[in-house]
Formats: structure tokens, C-alpha cells, sequence
């Protein structure tokens, strides 16, 4: 290993306790500083002390905290409740049987009721598909496509202008007070 010399003549301490020292100190700086004040100013004005101050700023720029510093709990509070969308403990939709027994048997399924159909209405659907269907099977046809065409195609306009006619709009179709528009 390397020896430490001192530097310093007859074993002296730069660093005095006394409040003295420290103006020396200051003075011994001041002095050092003005005698090489041409060497200090061609350092500071050189290409590497300016990458070093660019350098400095652009590092204090740089965020203090990353997001790699931070633990989970930083941002929750650290209970494991399962709140992800893997988490779910509840019931799937899968189980309904489970679920219907473990709340009772008491739901009933729903009993559409379609009502009475007025004959023009149906007329109506029949013209409609039935026209559509002859156009379809009147292109497997080709020698009589033209007039089987035009018959079904008179139909399908006949039964689709008879519907939208008949269309009375979904304000009208609202029979319950408390209806208030909303379907599944």
C-alpha cells in the first residue's frame, strides 16, 4: 500500500477548530483563487466544463421518484380484497341452478303475450315473404324469371308498403303508464 505524506509543513492541521482557522481558510481560498483566476476562467470556459453543466441541468430535470421505486401498496391499500377482473368471487352466470336454489324458488319466467294479430297484418307478412321467396326461387328459373319476377316482386312491395303503413310508431304502442321506453 502507499504511505499518506502530509503535505503540510511541521505536522500542520488546514482545518483549525478554532474560528480563526476558518478565516484563514477563507483568506488561503480567496488568495488561491485570484492568483490562478486566468486558469480557473480558461476551465470554465472550456468545452468540457459546458457538457458538464448541460449534463448537470439536463440530470436535474430527471425525475426524482420513478414508478420502479414505488411498491403495489403505494397505490392501494395493501388489503388483498381481490378487486381485479380475475378476482371475482361472486356467483357466474354459469351457476344459475346454485343460485335459484339458494334464493328460492320463487322466480318465474317471463310469459310473453303476443295478443290478437289483426288479418291485414298477417296479410301483410304473407305477401312479404312470400314475395321475397319467389324472387329468390324465381333466379333458379331463368325461362320464366321475367313475369315470375314481376309477380313477386309486386307482392314483396305490396306486403312491405301494407307493414310500414300499418306502423304506428313506438309512442303508440305504449299501453302501460309506467312504460318508459326501455326494451331487452
Amino acid at each position: 500500500m502507499t504511505d499518506l505524506n502530509n503535505s503540510n509543513a511541521d505536522e500542520e492541521r488546514p482545518n483549525a477548530t478554532s474560528n480563526d482557522g476558518a478565516d484563514d481558510l477563507d483568506a488561503a481560498w480567496a488568495e488561491f483563487t485570484q492568483s490562478h483566476a486566468d486558469d480557473l476562467k480558461a476551465v470554465e470556459q472550456s468545452r468540457s466544463a459546458k457538457r458538464f453543466e448541460k449534463h448537470a441541468r439536463r440530470r436535474e430535470k430527471e425525475a426524482l421518484l420513478s414508478i420502479n421505486d414505488l411498491d403495489q401498496g403505494t397505490f392501494t391499500d395493501d388489503v388483498p380484497r381481490g378487486r381485479g377482473p380475475r378476482d371475482f368471487a361472486g356467483s357466474s352466470w354459469l351457476d344459475t341452478d346454485d343460485v335459484m336454489d339458494r334464493y328460492g324458488d320463487d322466480f318465474v319466467p317471463p310469459n310473453p303475450k303476443i295478443g290478437h294479430v289483426k288479418p291485414s297484418k298477417l296479410v301483410f307478412w304473407v305477401l312479404l315473404v312470400a314475395g321475397v321467396a319467389g324472387i329468390i326461387g324465381s333466379v333458379f328459373m331463368p325461362a320464366l324469371a321475367t313475369v315470375l319476377g314481376s309477380i313477386f316482386g309486386v307482392c314483396a312491395l305490396v306486403g312491405a308498403a301494407g307493414l310500414i303503413a300499418q306502423h304506428k310508431g313506438h309512442a303508440q304502442t305504449r299501453t302501460d303508464p309506467f312504460d318508459d321506453g326501455a326494451r331487452v
